[in-house]
């Protein structure tokens, strides 16, 4: 089980990327991505398209290589905003990486993220880091 961050998913689709070296090994794993992970990529989808990374004929493919993906979007807690909250102070986080920091240490899953600061944290809670 792997839980895969926005960055990652991205490098594995977009064409001006190099693809992570380990993306073989994390398309035979089941993906678990938090609920913040569509919006977060249909950001910086729309975010590529303004400065030009991609035009909009590109768009519909990169959606459905996506969506290929099969991610299993994990719903978020009863109570999510003090937890992620927590999790954000006692990481370093921003509360948008600490979602995929405390999905992973929740599910004991390995995490696949290219961000620098999130895998860090992620290595110092014990979370094997896919990049």
């Amino acid at each position: 089980m792997i839980v895969v961050d926005t960055s990652y998913s991205l490098a594995a689709v977009m064409p001006d990327e190099t693809r992570p070296a380990s993306l073989e090994y994390a398309l035979q794993a089941r993906l678990l991505v938090p609920a913040i992970w569509p919006l977060e990529v249909a950001n910086a989808l729309r975010n590529s398209l303004r400065r030009g990374r991609l035009d909009a004929q590109q768009l519909p493919a990169l959606c459905e290589t996506l969506e290929a993906l099969e991610v299993e979007v994990e719903q978020p807690s009863p109570s999510p905003l003090r937890g992620v909250l927590e999790a954000a102070q006692r990481h370093g986080l921003t509360p948008y990486d600490a979602s995929y920091l405390e999905l992973a240490l929740q599910r004991r899953a390995s995490l696949a993220t290219l961000d620098t600061q999130l895998a860090a944290a992620a290595r110092r809670a014990n979370i094997p880091v896919l990049d």
